[in-house]
């Protein structure tokens, strides 16, 4: 069975790059920067598959390339050079290297197939707009067009996610931070995406909040046997959410595996100072 998502020798340098560190950049235990051209690897390297259903933890320390790695999957930045497959059920036949196609196609991948929640919800919704219109905005980009359609999906999905019906009309500008990032999951959620990205959406929240995003997450994903990739600094959010993880540094991937494995018994010397620092 195909992955749903297969990504190969993902790679992204901000810099023109040298013979020193291209094509794959600078290893890993060397840091991220070239010393000989100063090109700096955000991503060098990565690779991973996802079937449905799966969550795939990413976790790392700041800097250590997971937002932009989840950025280069949502094609939002440009890759230097990769693959990026999703398998819309064909299990035959050619696949399509996404990261050669052109930016309408890539558009429309994202708008169809994949949701996003940002850390910081200025990037994921418009605060002026309606709660309801920034579900609307996802919808329209998906290519519904049946106004009383997408009022009545807006209304369910803020329903599902604990915010007030009555409130739909407001600008997320009102909410408080957890309700901010729960409109952001709803219009993540809103065109029945295949893949989650979930980009470190409890940094900065109140820990009672943190526990009620987290639940609702879980529970969501429970259900709708969404596949996800959650990123973040936290292991305690890794552990509850995802069944395999990828440990980063310096934009590579430095272990691999089963959450669990990993935190009981990591084997890299990096994995280990980020369990021991968390105990």
């Amino acid at each position: 069975m195909r992955p749903l998502l297969e990504v190969r020798g993902l790679t992204k340098l901000f810099g023109r790059g040298c013979e020193h560190c291209l094509p794959g950049g600078v290893a890993p235990e060397e840091g991220n920067r070239c010393g000989w051209c100063g090109t700096v690897v955000g991503c060098g390297g990565v690779s991973l598959e996802i079937h449905p259903g799966d969550v795939l933890g990413v976790v790392g320390e700041s800097g250590s390339g997971k937002s932009t790695l989840v950025r280069l999957i949502h094609f939002e930045i440009e890759a230097t050079a990769g693959e990026i497959y999703l398998n819309n059920g064909e299990e035959t036949g050619p696949r399509e290297n996404l990261l050669q196609q052109s930016s309408f196609r890539q558009r429309q991948v994202r708008n169809r197939h994949m949701g996003i929640v940002y850390q910081n919800p200025y990037l994921g919704l418009r605060l002026s707009v309606s709660s309801g219109g920034n579900i609307a905005e996802k919808l329209l980009a998906a290519g519904w067009r049946n106004v009383s359609r997408i009022r009545e999906r807006a209304a369910f999905l803020l329903e599902r996610t604990e915010i007030p019906i009555e409130r739909m009309d407001e600008p997320p500008a009102n909410f408080s931070g957890g309700m901010q990032q729960r409109v952001q999951i709803a219009k993540a959620l809103s065109n029945s995406p295949q893949v989650l990205l979930l980009d470190e959406v409890t940094t900065g929240l109140d820990l009672s909040v943190q526990a009620r995003v987290l639940d609702l997450i879980r529970n969501l994903q429970r259900e709708l046997a969404i596949a996800m990739i959650v990123v973040s600094h936290d292991l305690g959010v890794i552990r509850l959410l995802s069944q395999r993880t990828l440990v980063m540094r310096h934009g590579r991937v430095v272990e691999s595996g089963l959450t669990d494995q990993i935190l009981e018994d990591p084997q890299h010397g990096y994995t280990q100072l980020l369990v021991s620092s968390q105990l």
